[in-house]
């Protein structure tokens, strides 16, 4: 049995089966575009964490950039104990954004989380309590 055959049995042993998973390949590492299996063997990664790595992966910039903030601090909540970051990462966001309006902006830690305040948003800029909406798509 392969490295790969041992963490699938694991696997199902341990994580719940609605937990999907779409190819019996555990990755080992990654770099750029390309990734290597438990067993040792590269893959080209096309599904790129279902396009969210368009730096591919672990781009030096971006390895810098988490180290530097992990020497500062790892992780608070924002809303409970605000950091500068934020602010400036808004800042650039509503200078980007087309227009000469006051703009604003809010980060979400997932599209669930993007749409249900888009949802809130809406309502409260347009005083309305119905929206139109679609079913079936992907986060919204």
């Amino acid at each position: 049995m392969n490295n790969n055959e041992l963490l699938v049995a694991r696997r199902q042993a341990a994580v719940a089966r609605g937990v999907s998973m779409a190819h019996p390949v555990f990755i080992e590492r990654a770099e750029n575009a390309l990734l290597w299996d438990a067993d040792g063997r590269r893959y080209i990664d096309f599904a790129a964490g279902i396009a969210v790595l368009n730096t591919g992966h672990r781009h030096p910039a971006l390895v810098a950039a988490v180290e530097a903030q992990l020497r500062r601090f790892t992780h608070t909540c924002y809303q409970v104990v605000p950091y500068e970051s934020y602010v400036t990462l808004a800042e650039k966001i509503n200078a980007l954004t087309p227009g000469t309006h006051a703009k604003k902006t809010a980060f979400f830690s997932t599209g669930a989380e993007a749409v249900e305040n888009v949802v809130k948003i809406a309502r409260a800029a347009t005083g309305r309590t119905a929206l139109v909406a679609f079913s079936g798509a992907f986060h919204g």
